[in-house]
């Protein structure tokens, strides 16, 4: 009989990138005051792709397989085995998570995220983003900061 384990995908890993405290539930879980932001899995190897995102940000899974000192097919493989979805896909979801975390908590310009991600220019992180979310990085900030605002109106857009 095959056994079945439990799939680990990004939001089972992130917790956040902002200063703070573990809570108790993460201390639980085995994270420490200085945590790198990330839950530990009991995976090694999906912690420290997770850990290798958020020190890297957009790069190809190549890359990322080449720090790790496997070859990109394994990688993808094992992520595929482990997650359900692709290297590249979880890598994508990990930065949509960091992205949105950062827009919600932080006053960092859309320029100074799209750098910290990752990625080539502010433009690119935005067309990321737009195609994630159905949202403009902006638009997502405003929206979860102040729910409910007509940011259109405040911003004399339209009527």
């Amino acid at each position: 009989m095959e056994e079945k384990y439990k799939q680990i995908i990004p939001e089972d890993v992130f917790i956040t990138t902002a200063d703070r405290k573990p809570t108790e539930e993460e201390r639980w879980l085995g994270v420490t005051d200085d945590f790198n932001g990330n839950r530990p899995t009991g995976n090694n190897f999906v912690d420290l792709f997770a850990y290798l995102i958020r020190k890297y940000g957009r790069k190809d899974t190549c890359f990322y397989a080449r720090i790790m000192g496997v070859k990109t097919e394994d990688l993808n493989m094992a992520i595929r085995a482990m997650s359900g979805i692709s290297g590249w896909e979880w890598r994508n979801r990990y930065l949509l998570l960091e992205a949105k975390e950062l827009l919600e908590e932080s006053n960092m310009q859309i320029n100074d995220i799209s750098a910290k991600l990752g990625f080539s220019q502010p433009s690119v992180f935005t067309k990321f983003f737009q195609a994630n979310t159905h949202s403009q990085p902006w638009e997502w900030r405003i929206n979860k900061k102040e729910p409910g605002k007509n940011w259109k109106k405040t911003y004399h857009w339209g009527e």
